[in-house]
């Protein structure tokens, strides 16, 4: 390895820290969920690493791009249903917050498909 790759090596990888804390901010920043939110029956599943990366719907490429999902909740209104699926349990707090209705601070997915759904179902 010559003298310029190992100078450049920390800052690429120092880089990649500031990067990924940033994401990490903006993710467990959540909003108030919609007032009406459903109580939601939670069934927790633990998988393996890339079973989780399937469940989740993160393909190999964004695993290689962006990172790997270290959990995921999916919301059934029909069923009234959470299911969270957890490669690492650290994310359960997480996750059991958007089973409760809190969006991620940059999004309103949760309250968008709970206000179709209420709409599609009267």
């Amino acid at each position: 390895m010559n003298r310029r790759s190992q100078q450049s090596k920390p800052t690429f990888i120092a880089l990649l820290l500031v990067m990924a804390l940033g994401a990490c901010t903006v993710i467990n920043e959540h909003k108030a969920p919609p007032s009406d939110w459903p109580n939601l029956e939670v069934v927790i599943e633990e998988h393996g690493f890339w079973m989780t990366q399937e469940k989740c719907g993160r393909s190999v490429a964004e695993v290689a791009l962006i990172g790997p999902a270290l959990g995921c909740a999916w919301i059934n209104f029909d069923e009234m249903k959470c299911r969270i699926y957890l490669w690492l349990n650290s994310v359960l707090e997480h996750e059991l917050l958007h089973c409760k209705g809190y969006d991620h601070y940059v999004s309103n997915a949760l309250a968008d498909y709970w206000n179709e759904w209420k709409k599609e179902n009267k």
